[in-house]
């Protein structure tokens, strides 16, 4: 049996906090695989304990052994849920995250820019293709998606979650993460920088890292890379002495 088939994944999103971005992965999983797609609202500003608690509120405690995987701005979400104990999970993956703010002043800069403008724009090709680049993923793909997020989530709610990205701090519950733990890192992320990851390798227990070429967007562009990856590491966390946990 395949070391996914039958498993259920708690899927916690990017910024957008629609899950469509997952679509593209959720595509190439084994069809057995139970999926728990979590949603932030697009019609409330929430403060980061809003947005935890938003989460939690979306995941029954009885749930247990599940895989839960989280992406870029639910990464501290997840941290805090898992370390908590209030998601009973048998391993944690994060992809192209953080611990506290990825870029602080960049994101402070942000504030006194008309960000919510800008995002109501249609994007150029080319800024798509900038965001993509190093991976396998399209522009057009990228589109799509860009398109139907914009659709669904307004700019003011965006910018709003931009700045919870900015106050956010969650490296005191690192060391609480005493299940097996597994950092996807993009080797051309732009957004989250690389130095990032140092503060997991620092104070989680039980963690393996995982670079792959591309994006920040690494589950959108590189989806078969990402679930190799994963996939390994899933078949391998009971095995620890054949384990290269930097791969």
């Amino acid at each position: 049996m395949l070391p996914l088939c039958g498993q259920t994944i708690v899927f916690l999103p990017g910024i957008d906090g629609t899950g469509i971005s997952f679509e593209p992965f959720a595509e190439i999983l084994p069809r057995d695989v139970a999926s728990i797609i979590i949603r932030y609202p697009t019609d409330r500003l929430l403060s980061f304990e809003e947005t935890v608690q938003c989460a939690r509120d979306q995941v029954s405690s009885d749930l247990k052994d599940v895989i839960v995987l989280a992406e870029s701005f639910s990464g501290p979400v997840a941290i805090q849920l898992v370390g908590s104990g209030h998601i009973k999970a048998k391993c944690l993956i994060l992809c192209s995250t953080f611990a506290r703010s990825p870029r602080p002043y960049l994101l402070t800069l942000l504030r006194y820019l008309p960000v919510a403008a800008f995002l109501r724009l249609p994007f150029p090709r080319l800024i798509f293709k900038h965001m993509v680049e190093g991976g396998d993923g399209t522009v057009d793909l990228f589109i799509t998606l860009w398109k139907r997020v914009n659709a669904q989530v307004p700019a003011k709610v965006l910018v709003h979650r931009l700045k919870v990205m900015n106050q956010v701090d969650v490296r005191a519950w690192l060391p609480k993460l005493t299940l097996p733990c597994l950092y996807l890192q993009a080797a051309s992320d732009r957004s989250v920088p690389a130095t990032a990851v140092m503060d997991f390798t620092e104070a989680v227990p039980d963690l393996t890292v995982v670079r792959i070429r591309g994006p920040h967007f690494i589950l959108q562009a590189q989806p078969r890379a990402s679930l190799a990856a994963i996939t390994d590491f899933i078949c391998r966390i009971g095995q620890p002495d054949k384990f290269d946990r930097n791969s």
